[in-house]
């Protein structure tokens, strides 16, 4: 039986919905987030913020307002690159990524692309 990598693995089911490019009605191409879901497994892990960000959610609406984020990591295998569109079902909420996919283009034992997530 071969190493299994941690990098291969994910233990939360997800939903994915990538980010697709359509048209609005007035024949502008927009970017919007897929109707239909890809299941997926993932490695979810809290992301540690910066003061800045950790200030803003003890602002005066604590306890209504949080931006908690999260890192979140498929196995290597995931065939798609999400966009900054794309929205992520996860324990019955939603996700959205923020900005751009973090990729990781060390080895080819280590190499790997992360996301950041904050609830939408």
């Amino acid at each position: 039986m071969g190493v299994v990598s941690l990098l291969d693995t994910g233990v939360e089911d997800v939903t994915v919905y990538p980010e697709e490019v359509t048209q609005d009605r007035d024949g502008n191409t927009i970017t919007r987030p897929s109707a239909t879901g890809i299941p997926a497994k993932a490695t979810i892990q809290l992301k540690a913020q910066s003061g800045t960000s950790s200030r803003r959610a003890e602002q005066d609406n604590e306890g209504f307002e949080t931006e908690t984020v999260y890192r979140l990591r498929f196995p290597r295998s995931f065939p798609h690159v999400l966009g900054a569109q794309a929205r992520i079902e996860w324990r019955g909420e939603y996700w959205a990524v923020i900005g751009d996919a973090q990729r990781f283009n060390g080895s080819h034992k280590t190499r790997h692309i992360d996301y950041t997530i904050r609830r939408s």
